[in-house]
């Protein structure tokens, strides 16, 4: 596994998201988390409103059960998404961050992401609420979510913190945010830059891009039936044939699994990127175990993008 500083923070380079454990036994959590430790993990992804605040509560418990088990792990949790509606108001990030310590049993979250931005967010609430919870220590370092390039420097001009996260959902099936960059200066619907030019921007602001839905795809089949999940698992793989076909010549190669060639691809970036896995099964986990130990080559990187029906200009 590889490691990185976040804000005087070593985090791993891959993190279990845990947005999907709500419904799952505390002890097959428990064991999920010990595989993430076995694999070199050692960072959990959360936010307050997975599984309605139970994803957090379950680590708490945890937590509370074998209390050394919180310095071997970074938390980082979410704010800022309410019902129908987004909220980063001053009130509402201390009201979030206060619950999801108590949630959590900790007292400290070591990296907080505003969820969603917020259109009528005033910079200077969340520089006061940010504020606030670093002097009382309950946050160590902060960061955002789905931010565009604009609105990180917009709330980063009024913050005495510094962002060292944005999260952004990418994989090699979905990835505007490498397509708008290999396209510029074309008539290509890939050229649309959505998010303000984020992959550049947080290159050159030392911000750190922590991708989710790493080995996720969406499509609706021939039959009509709509499919939201991994492109690897068995019902992608005829849309995703020539991806798939790929990952599994290049795991071969590399004595591997697809999973893992799937994950090594965006973390070959040279922007140094996070990538968040929502797997529930500590089996699962273990395919990614290596993910940071594939050499692929540009040349490589470049066909998996292909493979993926993205198109070269």
């Amino acid at each position: 596994m590889e490691y990185i500083d976040l804000g005087g923070i070593k985090v791993s380079r891959l993190v279990l998201g845990c947005m999907r454990i709500a419904d799952k036994p505390t002890e097959n959590i428990e064991r999920l988390i010990d595989a993430a430790l076995e694999t070199g993990v050692n960072m959990f992804d959360h936010a307050d409103i997975y599984g309605g605040g139970e994803c957090e509560s379950i680590y708490g418990r945890i937590i509370k059960k074998r209390p050394g088990l919180r310095d071997k792990i970074v938390l980082q949790t979410k704010c800022g998404i309410r019902g129908g509606w987004y909220d980063l108001s001053y009130s509402h990030i201390i009201e979030s961050a206060e619950c999801s310590l108590r949630r959590l049993n900790t007292d400290r979250i070591d990296i907080l992401l505003l969820h969603r931005p917020d259109t009528l967010m005033r910079p200077e609430q969340i520089a006061k609420a940010f504020g606030e919870l670093e002097k009382t220590g309950k946050v160590r370092i902060f960061g955002v979510s789905n931010f565009s390039a604009g609105q990180i420097d917009l709330l980063q001009s009024a913050l005495n913190q510094k962002l060292y996260v944005n999260q952004l959902q990418m994989s090699a099936a979905y990835c505007p945010l490498i397509d708008s960059g290999i396209n510029v200066n074309t008539t290509s619907d890939s050229a649309c830059d959505r998010d303000g030019g984020a992959l550049e921007y947080c290159r050159k602001n030392g911000i750190t891009i922590q991708t989710y839905g790493t080995v996720q795809c969406s499509f609706t089949d021939e039959s009509g039936s709509y499919y939201s999940g991994a492109f690897t698992a068995e019902r992608a793989r005829k849309k995703y044939f020539s991806l798939n076909f790929m990952l599994d010549g290049l795991a071969q190669k590399y004595g591997t699994t697809p999973d893992a060639v799937a994950a090594a691809w965006i973390l070959r970036h040279p922007a140094n990127m996070q990538a968040v896995i929502g797997t529930t099964l500590d089996t699962r986990l273990k395919a990614y175990s290596d993910c940071c130990e594939i050499p692929l080559t540009d040349y490589e990187w470049y066909k998996i993008y292909e493979s993926a029906g993205h198109k070269l200009p």
